[in-house]
């Protein structure tokens, strides 16, 4: 059997710096792309520096910065996007929605594939993902955890520190609070998270320094 050696990518790209995630086998070169953002060219760029074969794109959440660019990557890679179904209002509406941002998004012509909370997603033997749905920041954020990598790719739901916003529509401090608290404060405290925004951090540290939200006792 072929070793599962997994890696991982991230790089904050368009207009709002957003950051997006590439995790990839080292042995088979079978990848996930998270978050497109809206220029996906450093991740594209990346991929195909690397021969990477995308197997799967995913979506944190249908918010303009992270996911303008997801049907126009998804023909490039054949793959539909996947989403958590309660986003996809947000999801149809990213080209009006982009406007107040300055970021110009074509139609979202492809359907996504609906995501669901426990969901596994098995990219190959040695390279599963699990899916947490994490509403608060939208109705459908989601994080998806790399129990072989010990990594958790959160969206907006959690920054270094601090959370994500809850004011735009759909947004919901006490669920917000609630997923925080009894589902990312539940991962192994030394995994890593990656935030949709700014610096990487733990769940250990955020657990002990987050003043937003604490852990339970």
């Amino acid at each position: 059997m072929m070793e599962t050696k997994l890696n991982y990518k991230s790089m904050s790209s368009g207009r709002l710096q957003c950051r997006g995630t590439i995790v990839w086998n080292e042995a088979t070169l079978s990848a996930v792309l998270i978050d497109p953002t809206d220029d996906p060219a450093p991740f594209l760029q990346f991929i195909q520096g690397h021969e990477l074969q995308v197997k799967a794109l995913l979506l944190t959440h249908a918010h303009v910065d992270h996911a303008a660019s997801a049907c126009r990557v998804g023909k490039l890679l054949h793959l539909n996007p996947q989403l958590h179904p309660a986003d996809l209002p947000i999801f149809l509406d990213i080209p009006r929605h982009g406007l107040s941002f300055g970021i110009q998004a074509e139609a979202m012509d492809l359907d996504p594939t609906p995501l669901a909370h426990g969901q596994i997603l098995n990219i190959e033997p040695g390279f599963e993902i699990q899916v947490l749905h994490v509403p608060g920041h939208t109705p459908g954020s989601v994080t998806f955890y790399f129990p072989a990598l010990n990594l958790a790719v959160v969206g907006d739901t959690l920054f270094y520190e601090s959370v994500g916003r809850t004011d735009l529509p759909g947004g919901s401090q006490a669920a917000l609070q609630n997923s925080i608290q009894t589902v990312l404060y539940r991962l192994p405290q030394d995994t890593t998270a990656i935030p949709g925004h700014g610096p990487q951090t733990s769940i250990a540290h955020e657990m002990r320094h987050n003043a937003y939200v604490r852990a339970l006792g």
